[in-house]
């Protein structure tokens, strides 16, 4: 008897053992269910592009089909929407998908006549009051409209600088350029001086990864240091170069720890080091190369003369947009842009990898070189503001008047 119950004991443990290694190597699932008079595609990564699970949903009834996904851990279940609540207005289809618990993770999505999903914190005002007992009638699932509404206010830093303390998130590091070096923005708020006196347009400089790199503007002409600073605690080191380097060269790019440069003067290209804190030289007029796609290309003298840049996540744009950007390729997101009707904006679209057809608008912004993609933020700049969006709709962080009068002023996000 001794001997079955320790026999039976090891093959229970070893059947949990099993069943541990295979939740942890687990790459997810794809389940297709119907919730009443939708059919449900469910495809599950734990492999997603920002390194937590990701549920994908496709939601088809009839004509009518959307998609989006949600960065929930629900512990790799299956069947996860238990219900989903619908309601037509005028030429808009509207859907709120209750998840497992009757709980909700996103704002309402209504498929609008042109096939795009518009999020109810986007809709006009007369769409929502015939949208309001809809609204009243998901309330017991915790929706709550003004939860994807910015209700900050914010606090004067200078006659020209407020912040949205309330809008700040955790361990997300804002550097902003001012004239005489950065303004720093995070655990607590500082400046860094660089500069002896202001200056207010500067074209060799970068942010990348937690720094931001800029050339020594105290000279006049040339120069040989590149000045680093870290813009989680303000640290500044310097990167000296060998050789003299225009102040008429082109920041190419950022790949890894180092920064890519084109003197345009001399016909050089260097490469800084952030690791070894150098400057080499690696290329000439005869061979300039670019990170393109994962790979190294080479570039014509003419497109460097010209500004070229890394571009690593471009792709074609569809009909109707300028501009498309891909980040992941199994999970994630493309984002798409095009010019408003007055062409005062840009409007920000996006679709998920799995369905690049259907789009989804999400929000407007001014300047489009400002957009920054981390995790599931986007920053970007707005006019006066730096805002960033999350599945809770738009929030602003800061703002800052000089915007209005120097389009040069940058800045730059880095998430610890």
């Amino acid at each position: 008897m001794k001997f079955l119950v320790k026999t039976l004991a090891i093959l229970v443990a070893i059947l949990l053992i099993l069943k541990v290694v295979i939740y942890l190597f687990d790459d997810g699932h794809k389940v297709s269910y119907s919730v009443g008079n939708f059919k449900v595609n469910e495809v599950m990564n734990t492999k997603s592009l920002y390194d937590k699970d990701d549920y994908y949903f496709e939601l088809a009834h009839e004509a009518f089909k959307i998609s989006f996904q949600i960065p929930v851990n629900y512990g790799k279940a299956e069947g996860i929407i238990h219900s989903i609540k619908y309601e037509k207005v005028g030429d808009m289809k509207c859907v709120m998908p209750i998840f497992k618990g009757n709980k909700v993770y996103t704002d309402i999505m209504c498929l609008d006549a042109e096939g795009v999903i518009n999020l109810y914190h986007n809709l006009d005002e007369d769409v929502k009051e015939s949208l309001s007992k809809f609204v009243t009638s998901l309330k017991k699932y915790g929706y709550n409209p003004s939860d994807f509404e910015d209700k900050a206010s914010g606090k004067r830093l200078s006659n020209t600088q407020n912040i949205y303390e309330d809008n700040m998130v955790e361990n997300h590091y804002i550097g902003m350029e001012n004239y005489k070096g950065l303004s720093l923005f995070g655990h607590k708020n500082s400046s860094v001086k660089l500069f002896d006196n202001d200056i207010y347009k500067k074209t060799v400089k970068i942010f990348g990864d937690k720094y931001y790199i800029v050339a020594d503007y105290n000279e006049e002409y040339s120069f040989k240091i590149f000045y680093v600073v870290n813009i989680i605690n303000g640290n500044i080191k310097e990167i000296r170069s060998y050789n003299d380097i225009s102040f008429d060269s082109i920041v190419q790019g950022y790949v890894g720890d180092d920064v890519y440069l084109f003197d345009k003067d001399a016909q050089v290209q260097y490469k800084i080091s952030l690791k070894y804190e150098s400057v080499e030289k690696v290329g000439d007029r005869d061979n300039i190369k670019y990170y393109c796609d994962g790979e190294w290309k080479t570039m014509t003298l003419n497109e460097a003369l010209t500004g070229k840049r890394f571009d690593n996540y471009y792709v074609k744009a569809p009909k109707g947009y300028s501009d498309a950007v891909c980040l992941g390729k199994d999970t994630g997101y493309c984002y798409y842009y095009k010019k408003a009707a007055d062409n005062s904006v840009y409007l920000v679209y996006r679709s998920d990898v799995q369905n690049t057809k259907l789009k989804t608008y999400l929000f407007k912004t001014s300047d489009l070189n400002s957009i920054i993609y981390l995790d599931n933020y986007i920053y970007f700049r707005d006019n006066d503001d730096i805002c960033y969006y999350h599945d809770n709709g738009v929030r602003r962080v800061l703002s800052n008047s000089e915007f209005e009068f120097n389009d040069d002023i940058t800045f730059g996000v880095y998430i610890k």
